[in-house]
């Protein structure tokens, strides 16, 4: 039970103990009593109190003085003035000041002392529930003045009551209040939605029937409509029915939704229109749109049809459980690239089909899939078909480079013999130039050989200094202090990019002449990967290097470092030649990011520094 505390002032001590002893013995009063008004004041300096009750007649400042001071300071603590003296003025003046009640001592005082406990409690609840009433008001009204919606009251059609949000509205339209509040609101409204206004208002008044928040059209002066949306309840105010209305204005946002509707029904008719395959997808892998080609594709006659269906329905069965495993990883965001699935018809027939997927994102979060599908039957059988005619031209390949080689071989066998059988010098300087021409011929088709293997298989991640090492060992080096400073780093390449270091080594030492030390290291040149391949020989020569990568071109078969561009190119590596005549060959090989990557995770991209 709560106890209204109470500060008791008299300078009587006598009256002080018989007034606590009464007004404390119900439980419900809680009394703190002082002797002057001197301490009272000093008291409600830090404490507070539900309720005074003050003796008139005091020595240092009689009551009413004191009822002035607290009415000055501490605002509307009920205050009852509690004397002997009866005087009709001391009633009147102690009422004008602010008092809440009055009381004379004297009589029975068990029943005096129970009036007394009333009054407080009664003035007390009443004062308390003046100020919830207060401050709910206090609430209400700061919360309809500063809504950012604009309410008003409509009463008999009229408006009775608005907030300044809507005030804020009357001045934008061109007209006065009084305009506004003297005719009836559904003027304002445009003509084509004013019947539909007036009967859901009719209808909230006589029936309280309620309806969703709705747009309608306002005319201001200008003549100029705007959108607005308003919901509204029915209230009573004065007694009398009216409706709480709360709206505000949407005509930028009406238009954005109109060009949005517009933006959304061009976009359909251009997927409609797009010859292949778009579907869309929920976050649960159901269709929830399909275009046309795609029905026509997967035979599904009508829009409907695709409503039930999974994309997994639009799978062969054996794939399907792969399919559900990547769409779930791109639910998390781990989009797969376009991949190859076997589709399904509504008839059971099934086709290849390539299949791009981008997210459907709603609040930053993924809502959906938005896959393009790419049937590549005609792709695929004419890629088995050049399988099968490449798989033909290989194997004549190999078959004629068998038989040209051992014909050759054996040519160069009998050449030899007859070197050595004839003593005649110029039989014997014929013979070494059909030999030579035979040598040639055999680089070539050595050459040709290699050349076909080139983009025949799928590119691959390979370690540099483990390439380097395997071509290092298919030639005679031991003499060629040799120092590669590659380590840990992998490039996307064809897998006979052996033959680039091999034809490297090979250069070096066929037209390096006297080369003593090569040097292989890797560098980092913005977001390129530099290989560097460098011997101390001769050098090329100024007028050699702009043709050093053609076919044919040099002193051999010309057909080394125009092979080793051709390989590099399959990835899109480039290799030149850097150094300066004279001073040894160098090769950079660079390769571009993407195509590169370091095992061990630490590249350092100084310049110069080694990759480690």
């Amino acid at each position: 039970m709560t106890k209204f505390s109470v500060l008791y002032v008299d300078d009587e001590p006598a009256m002080l103990a018989l007034t606590r002893i009464y007004l404390e013995r119900s439980g419900l009063l809680s009394l703190t009593t002082i002797d002057s008004v001197k301490n009272a004041l000093d008291i409600l300096k830090t404490h507070s109190f539900d309720a005074i009750v003050s003796d008139y007649q005091m020595p240092d400042m009689d009551g009413i003085e004191f009822l002035k001071i607290v009415r000055e300071r501490y605002d509307r603590i009920p205050f009852i003035l509690f004397t002997g003296k009866g005087r009709e003025e001391v009633v009147v003046e102690a009422l004008n000041s602010g008092a809440d009640s009055y009381l004379q001592k004297g009589g029975n005082p068990g029943a005096q002392f129970a009036e007394l406990e009333h009054k407080i409690k009664s003035i007390v609840e009443r004062r308390r529930n003046q100020q919830a009433l207060y401050e709910s008001e206090k609430k209400y009204r700061q919360l309809v003045e500063n809504a950012q919606e604009s309410i008003f009251i409509i009463q008999d059609e009229k408006i009775i009551f608005y907030n300044p949000k809507f005030s804020d509205f009357i001045t934008a339209s061109g007209f006065t209040s009084e305009e506004v509040v003297s005719q009836s609101f559904f003027n304002l409204i445009h003509p084509e939605d004013q019947a539909v206004l007036r009967e859901r208002y009719q209808k909230r008044i006589d029936q309280d029937v309620s309806f969703p928040r709705y747009p309608f059209r306002v005319i201001n002066r200008r003549g100029t409509i705007r959108w607005w949306e308003a919901d509204a309840i029915r209230i009573i105010w004065n007694n009398h029915p009216a409706t709480l209305n709360f709206s505000r204005e949407v005509t930028e946002e009406y238009h954005l939704r109109e060009r949005v509707k517009e933006s959304e029904c061009r976009y359909r008719e251009l997927v409609e229109s797009l010859p292949k395959t778009v579907v869309e997808l929920d976050e649960r892998f159901n269709v929830v749109f399909m275009n046309r080609a795609g029905r026509e594709k997967f035979r599904y006659t009508c829009a409907t049809n695709t409503t039930p269906l999974s994309a997994l329905d639009l799978v062969h069965p054996d794939e399907r459980s792969h399919i559900n495993d990547l769409y779930m990883q791109a639910l998390q965001g781990n989009f797969p690239p376009a991949h190859e699935v076997t589709a399904r018809k509504s008839d059971g027939s099934t086709f290849p089909m390539v299949v791009y997927i981008t997210p459907i994102r709603r609040n930053k979060s993924i809502d959906g899939f938005r896959l393009v599908c790419i049937d590549i039957s005609e792709a695929k059988q004419l890629r088995d078909k050049l399988e099968q005619t490449n798989t033909k031209l290989n194997l004549m390949c190999k078959i004629t480079w068998h038989d040209l080689t051992n014909k050759l071989t054996a040519l160069l066998g009998y050449l030899e013999l007859i070197k050595r059988l004839t003593t005649d010098e110029k039989a014997s300087d014929y013979l070494q130039k059909s030999s030579t021409i035979a040598g040639i011929l055999q680089d070539q088709i050595n050459f040709t050989r290699t050349y076909q293997d080139i983009g025949i298989h799928e590119p691959e991640w390979q370690d540099v200094n483990e390439i380097i090492e395997r071509s290092r060992k298919t030639l005679f080096l031991e003499k060629i202090e040799l120092s590669v400073d590659v380590r840990n780093v992998e490039i996307f390449a064809d897998l006979i990019l052996v033959k680039v270091f091999y034809n490297l080594f090979d250069n070096s030492l066929h037209h390096g002449e006297h080369v003593t030390a090569i040097t292989i290291s890797c560098r980092k040149n913005n977001q390129d990967l530099i290989i560097t391949y460098e011997d101390n020989g001769i050098g090329i020569s100024t007028e050699d290097k702009p043709h050093l990568f053609t076919c044919g071109y040099g002193k051999h078969t010309g057909l080394g470092l125009f092979l080793i561009r051709e390989i590099l190119n399959i990835t899109g590596i480039s290799i030149a030649e850097t150094g300066e005549p004279g001073n040894g060959a160098r090769f950079e090989i660079v390769v571009p990011q993407g195509k590169y990557r370091v095992a061990s995770d630490k590249l350092q991209s100084v310049d110069g520094k080694a990759i480690s």
